[in-house]
């Protein structure tokens, strides 16, 4: 048994975005994107010990860890990038059919990904990581706005926060670095609010200004929006995903519980509509929906024009269902809305058929589109959960949550 003295104390803050299709992570100014990929392994696939240095710095690229814990199937897993070019196979959270806090692929992930950045941490104090690792950490994250509650918020906070976690990350054949990881406190909100503080401030705490709002000016005429102009706002959120599309609506930073609506619309089921024509097109025989989707992000990749060209039909559709449901939102709210917010890593995808029907919609009921540009759309979430915990919001959670009987 390894006494508490032995080990090395990391502290972290983390902010998480458990995607369908990427799981983001923000730690002081680093952000970090990951595939939302898991592959279960029984054999360690290093062959050799890596150069430790090398190893470290690129963590995420062949991260290999065993994990035992009580919140999730204990084993040793690949992670993200890793998981995907190996030749297991690999699980994602299934789109159709798997609620987010339940699922084992987001815990996993994140418990994966924070070992890795408290080896990293440690690597900058000690080079020889010679000692095992306690990282105590504080986490803010989120859950679609339709699967939230506050009992399902507890519920996903306390699969990290309830019990420690054993991990063991892989830096080669025989080097192990033990991390411990110890959620002191997790806080879970839905995910349309994060937005609103990502539209206002910065991660400085600072009114946002610049080019996220330059098409949102030409478009209506408006000089030096910044992101008070937001503040007090009626918003509709169309937070279109891999797997779902979410329809919240927030008055000022609070999401109206009244309006929850989400659907099964996104570039995941776009593309899942298209995996056996992309594969004839580039001559394999079986090719899986993260490849593609990895294909698509890519511009220089050789075959993304190849998957661009067999998506436009599939996207068209997507983009019709995301409108009608749209409409539907704003007709359960008579039109009283000032902007609609488009963003969400499949909003980038869909723009070219989603924007000028979309707006179409808005111009002949008075309302605002704002369309979030492709260099902030698919991290606007994870930045704000970031804004919350650098602006005192986060803390003063804390100090609630730890004021409480229980918890003393």
């Amino acid at each position: 048994m390894v006494r508490e003295e032995d080990f090395m104390e990391i502290k972290i803050k983390a902010a998480i975005d458990s995607g369908n299709s990427e799981h983001g992570l923000i730690i002081g100014e680093e952000k970090i994107l990951q595939p939302s990929a898991i592959a279960k392994t029984s054999k360690n696939p290093f062959y050799e010990d890596l150069n430790t240095e090398n190893a470290v710095k690129n963590i995420y690229k062949q991260l290999v860890v065993s994990i035992n814990s009580t919140a999730v199937v204990p084993g040793m897993y690949y992670i993200g990038d890793y998981a995907i070019q190996s030749d297991e196979s690999y699980q994602n959270i299934a789109i159709a059919y798997e609620l987010k806090y339940e699922s084992d692929v987001p815990v996993i992930m994140t418990l994966g990904m924070l070992a890795a950045r408290a080896v990293q941490e440690a690597y900058e104090v000690d080079p020889t990581l010679s000692q095992p690792i306690k990282a105590k950490i504080d986490m803010a994250t989120g859950l679609p706005f339709t699967e939230f509650d506050q009992e399902i918020g507890k519920k996903f906070a306390d699969r990290f926060a309830k019990d420690n976690h054993d991990i063991i990350v892989y830096l080669g054949k025989d080097k192990t670095v033990k991390v411990e990881l110890d959620f002191q406190f997790v806080k879970v909100y839905p995910e349309a609010a994060p937005v609103v503080f990502s539209l206002w401030q910065d991660a400085e705490s600072t009114t946002r200004k610049g080019d996220i709002f330059k098409e949102f000016e030409e478009t209506y005429k408006l000089k030096d929006v910044d992101g008070d102009y937001f503040q007090e706002k009626r918003l509709l959120h169309i937070d279109i995903g891999d797997g779902t599309t979410e329809f919240p609506i927030t008055e000022g930073f609070i999401p109206n519980q009244k309006f929850k609506k989400g659907t099964k619309n996104g570039i995941g089921h776009a593309i899942e509509n298209i995996v056996d024509d992309y594969a004839d097109k580039i001559n394999v025989p079986v090719v899986q929906r993260h490849n593609i989707s990895k294909v698509l992000k890519d511009k220089k990749h050789k075959y993304h024009q190849v998957a661009l060209q067999v998506m436009q039909d599939p996207l068209s559709k997507q983009a019709q269902e995301i409108i009608r449901n749209a409409i539907k939102q704003m007709q359960n709210v008579q039109n009283e809305l000032d902007v609609v917010v488009v963003y969400g890593g499949g909003s980038v995808l869909l723009k070219k058929h989603l924007y000028d029907a979309l707006k179409q919609v808005c111009d002949t009921r008075e309302i605002k589109l704002l369309y979030i540009p492709e260099k902030y759309a698919a991290t606007l979430f994870v930045e704000g959960l970031y804004n919350i915990m650098t602006n005192g919001i986060f803390d003063h959670a804390k100090e609630e949550f730890l004021s409480l009987p229980v918890n003393k």
